[in-house]
């Protein structure tokens, strides 16, 4: 997160950018989201910036990057091109004329994939789910990459002079080699054995799959029809958690649905309940729409907290959801005896 140190690489410079953009970018939505419980890990900085000048054209500065890389490769592909040729052209990853192909293979897959994660998240945040389709769009291409980085990964252990004797289930990273600059005992040396605890580092493969898993929750997330029914929003969040989503996704779920007090940033709260519970023509009374019942109960708290809950980890939500039902009962009793 110290950009000054890597500001004469051009490609670990331009990587690093985006990582710390888009994961200020995460943190930002779960942190206005309030999905964030006692058993979800946040991950800290230990006083470090997750943000800094330059990092709003991480993008321009790696699309630069990715187009050089991509000629390079083109060059190494090219048979009329000589290897001589080649190497005064471009800047060489390594001294191995004969693997700059692989190399350049692998590290595009990478960038691209960081490019088009950003997109999601970019995406995704923008208001009324205006990005949705979009989105949808950079999740194919992240999932395209993924599989390049699985497919990059026996040429790089060839490459490798280590030999793991723990396998590939405990490797960080996809040569088998500990990453340079990267301390993964930093959080277990830095945190307390009290809440929040030291995060354990995924293996390499663990990582794969869990983005795997993350980009098919939001590639669901995206595909929302956005339908003002609640009775509809309720059942697609409870089959949505079915699949238990962690974090991250549940909390694009919920600031997706509730913007500035509306769903979806459009429709108020109060009509969408109102509609729910099928409520007379009452409802149009400037007098009944004034009521501070109405406006806290109906309007905001009891549509406003039932999505809330149901974005919850599974096992926390059922838990709170437990009261919300006598509240909707309560409301329909009120509604129909008009005592207000």
């Amino acid at each position: 997160m110290k950009m000054e140190r890597i500001s004469s690489h051009a490609v670990l410079n331009s990587f690093c950018r985006i990582l710390r953009a888009t994961c200020n970018s995460v943190i930002s939505v779960v942190s206005t989201a309030r999905t964030h419980e006692e058993e979800d890990l946040f991950t800290m900085s230990f006083g470090l910036p997750l943000n800094g000048e330059g990092d709003d054209k991480c993008l321009s500065v790696l699309n630069s990057v990715e187009e050089t890389i991509s000629r390079q490769l083109r060059a190494c592909k090219s048979q009329a091109l000589s290897k001589k040729k080649t190497l005064e052209e471009f800047e060489s990853l390594q001294d191995n004329p004969e693997l700059e192909e692989g190399y350049c293979r692998a590290l595009l897959c990478r960038l691209r994939f960081r490019k088009h994660f950003h997109h999601v998240v970019t995406c995704m945040r923008k208001p009324q789910g205006r990005g949705l389709d979009l989105a949808r769009k950079h999740v194919t291409s992240c999932l395209a990459e993924l599989s390049s980085m699985l497919k990059s990964q026996e040429f790089l252990k060839s490459q490798s002079d280590i030999t793991s004797q723990k396998g590939d289930e405990s490797c960080t990273t996809a040569s088998g080699c500990r990453p340079i600059g990267f301390d993964v005992s930093l959080n277990s040396r830095l945190l307390s054995p009290a809440p929040p605890r030291a995060v354990q580092i995924l293996a390499w493969s663990d990582a794969i799959r869990y983005f795997e898993k993350l980009l098919h929750d939001l590639d669901i997330i995206c595909a929302l029809s956005l339908d003002p029914v609640l009775e509809n929003v309720l059942h697609f969040i409870a089959q949505f958690q079915k699949s238990v989503p962690d974090l991250v996704p549940r909390a694009f779920l919920q600031t997706l649905l509730v913007q500035d007090g509306k769903l979806y940033g459009r429709d108020l709260f109060c009509d969408v309940i109102s509609r729910a519970l099928s409520l007379p023509d009452i409802i149009g009374d400037k007098e009944f729409q004034s009521n501070e019942f109405v406006v806290q109960l109906v309007g905001y708290q009891l549509a406003q907290n039932s999505l809330y809950k149901h974005c919850m980890a599974t096992a926390q939500a059922w838990e709170e959801l437990a009261g919300l039902e006598y509240h909707f009962h309560t409301v329909g009793a009120c509604i129909e005896k008009r005592v207000w």
